[in-house]
């Protein structure tokens, strides 16, 4: 049964995997993204959200979602970004469920890197589910490559993908909320066995996979060079912002009241 699935994935998958290209999809759009911070909790923004043209999540949000964070991160999800690695407690993506995920709306589910992991990863994915139905996303390799280029030896997080898919498309608005860069906790109920800031550090650094410091340096980059016409963060991005570059946060805006 396993070799006949994996032949089965290998069938479907070149008809079903298509290439997610941010600058002709975001242009001219009003864009919001949802990072798993506990920030995302600070201002009840759900109607707000859903107001945006493409509302951009990562990983686990649509899994662990419940009625009662509504008021806070909204119902709308038309780009899910995630890591294909279905495990819900060390890194993990969470589940991939396409029954959940079109209740949000998804249209678009990625798969960013596109190398010999990726491959590997949406091949398991085909192998394990055989779905002909759903088309998944990967982002094109030169665009992959510029991304990643700017790491080094590490790696991206899901997070910064949603940012810098954003950020450099010239989209007419960009709000940002549930981003700290791990100067605050997750949210309660997304990785509540890391939730602590000391566990979590510990977490990424054994990992030796993602590096805080450069995440958010690189963050700070792509916002400095960023065409979009209004950049909008919550309360809390804007203070993280504002302690290390005053020139960097007059680029932004506040949500309005």
């Amino acid at each position: 049964m396993r070799i006949l699935n994996a032949i089965l994935g290998l069938l479907v998958m070149p008809f079903k995997v298509r290439i997610f290209r941010p600058e002709r999809i975001f242009k001219g759009k009003r864009v919001a993204i949802i990072g798993a911070a506990d920030s995302a909790f600070d201002t009840e923004n759900g109607a707000y959200i859903d107001g945006f043209d493409y509302v951009v999540r990562v990983n686990k949000s649509l899994i662990t979602w419940n009625k009662e964070n509504e008021k806070y991160l909204g119902t709308k999800c038309d780009v899910l970004i995630h890591n294909f690695h279905e495990n819900m407690d060390t890194g993990g993506g969470g589940p991939i469920d396409w029954e959940v995920f079109k209740k949000f709306g998804v249209r678009y589910l990625i798969q960013t890197r596109n190398d010999k992991a990726g491959l590997r990863l949406m091949f398991n994915y085909f192998k394990k589910y055989l779905n002909q139905r759903d088309f998944i996303y990967v982002l094109p390799r030169n665009y992959y490559n510029g991304i990643i280029a700017l790491f080094e030896k590490y790696h991206p997080t899901r997070g910064f993908y949603a940012l810098y898919s954003a950020l450099t498309s010239n989209c007419e608005e960009v709000f940002i909320t549930g981003f700290t860069f791990f100067k605050t906790p997750y949210a309660y109920g997304y990785r509540d066995n890391i939730r602590e800031l000391s566990a979590n550090k510990e977490h990424i650094k054994s990992q030796g996979y993602h590096s805080i410091e450069m995440e958010y340096a690189n963050f700070l980059k792509v916002l400095e060079k960023s065409n979009v016409g209004s950049i909008i963060v919550d309360d809390k991005l804007h203070e993280i912002i504002k302690e290390d570059s005053t020139s960097l946060v007059s680029k932004l805006k506040k949500r309005p009241e």
